[in-house]
């Protein structure tokens, strides 16, 4: 393995490492207001319980991921050294607005959290909870808007750069509104807080089927009405936001496009949907093996409904920058299991309707955890697509992860280290924070909020 390849595998493994802890920080930081509301109009003692135990395990994935943004602005500076000098000239400004909404995350969760007691209206304290949420969300998307210049990039002349390598015409303010930004953020700020709430109410239903007394059943069963119909919400509109954000590809990356869909040539219309499967070469000519293939099925979606819809084809582009064709199955796994993940809740929701309690049943239990578990291998394959389906580019069409990357050896031992390290964190900070919820004497608990019980009931 060559540096430049090692650099690619410790940034990808740390990044990855670094989501699975973001996850659960915006979806705790979007769910904390919606408990403590709920607490204070019903005054029920066990939605009141839930948002200080949840409140807990926020602090906990704060910490963590606060430790782990500082290596990956590190890894950055130290793995991309040519990126981030342009990124230093160009797409500073977003970099700057992050810090702000890191220290707005901070200070609203530090006086949330070990103030609670000082506020004698408690609705004052609710109000700090968006506080809470909007440092947590803007955080992410301030990042994600330097994804977004990545992948269509502005606000210098690029064709100098590409010339001379100097930058110049530089306008940092157009930097958080490429082509794009708004499509990215929708998307990445959806699925994002969607799959840390079907974590978290995975974690709900584990403990309702482990829970002995009522009112271990009820507190979870009570996180678990609060989850479900957020995240029936927001499987809605990850299917919107994606469908927005494959449009935005059709328009501005049609070769990305290309190897998502994987079309080896442009088509006019009717254009096929092939589910799995790879391109090979065959006489000169590029085919299609293995795999479904379903008919119109491609023109259908990226026209919105339009079977006239042309989509573009990887032979319009020099094969030495096609992006790795795997990225077709890892769109694929993204796709099918949100599906499958949709098809769950909707299950779920007629049940409710119906009045079949599915809060209270055990199958419905279960599959809440399977599909939990089946969320992370599907949220980390969309980032795979996004960021794999633009190689070779760092930035698109501009520079190459080769180009940027740092060729010293001295980053492999530590860089080993740091993998290392992760892959012992990631599942202690998920255990530590799950283990912070359920511990308490709940009975206690419901003594000491003040709060009528029974109104939960």
């Amino acid at each position: 393995m060559n540096i430049g390849t090692f650099d690619r595998l410790l940034f990808a493994y740390s990044i990855c490492s670094h989501i699975l802890i973001v996850l659960m920080s915006i979806g705790l930081s979007v769910i904390l207001p919606v408990l403590e509301y709920i607490a204070l109009k019903y005054k029920d003692a066990y939605y009141d319980i839930l948002t200080r135990r949840v409140a807990k395990a926020l602090v906990m994935f704060f910490a963590v991921g606060t430790a782990s943004g500082a290596v990956m602005a590190v890894e950055l500076i130290d793995l991309f050294p040519k990126f981030m000098t342009v990124i230093a000239v160009v797409g500073v400004l977003p970099f700057y607005y992050e810090i702000f909404a890191f220290f707005l995350e901070t200070i609203m969760l530090v006086s949330y959290y070990y103030y609670w007691d000082v506020f004698k209206n408690r609705m004052h304290h609710w109000l700090l909870t968006f506080g809470v949420a909007g440092g947590t969300l803007g955080s992410a998307v301030f990042i994600t808007m330097i994804n977004a210049w990545m992948n269509t990039p502005n606000g210098f002349n690029i064709s100098y750069y590409e010339q001379t390598g100097k930058i110049i015409d530089v306008n940092p303010f157009i930097t958080a509104m490429t082509p794009s930004t708004g499509r990215e953020i929708f998307h990445v700020a959806i699925v994002t807080a969607f799959s840390g709430l079907m974590v978290l109410g995975a974690f709900f239903a584990y403990q309702y089927l482990r829970s002995k007394t009522f009112e271990e059943k009820n507190l979870w069963r009570k996180g678990l009405k609060v989850t479900f119909p957020m995240n029936m919400f927001l499987i809605i509109m990850a299917g919107l936001s994606g469908t927005l954000e494959m449009s935005g590809l059709l328009a501005y990356q049609p070769e990305k496009y290309a190897a998502l869909d994987l079309n080896p040539y442009p088509i006019a219309k009717d254009a096929p949907e092939h589910l799995f499967g790879t391109i090979v070469e065959q006489n000169g000519h590029y085919v299609v093996v293995g795999g479904i293939k379903v008919p119109l099925l491609q023109s259908l979606l990226a026209g919105n409904g339009n079977l006239n819809t042309a989509v573009p084809g990887l032979s319009q582009f020099n094969p030495s920058t096609w992006p790795p064709l795997a990225v077709h199955d890892t769109f694929d796994l993204m796709v099918l299991g949100g599906s499958l993940i949709g098809l769950y809740l909707f299950v779920t929701l007629i049940a409710w309707i119906l009045k079949k309690k599915p809060y209270e049943n055990k199958g419905f239990m279960i599959a809440q955890i399977l599909f939990a578990i089946l969320t992370i291998p599907i949220y980390i394959a969309g980032w795979v697509t996004d960021e794999v389906g633009r190689q070779p580019w760092i930035i698109y069409n501009v520079m190459t992860v080769y180009q940027a990357a740092n060729y010293s050896p001295s980053i492999v031992v530590p860089g080993y280290l740091i993998m290392a390290f992760y892959t012992v964190l990631m599942p202690f900070s998920y255990w530590y924070a799950f283990r912070l919820m359920k511990k308490g004497d709940l009975r206690s608990e419901i003594k000491s909020t003040g709060s009528s019980a029974v109104a939960g009931r």
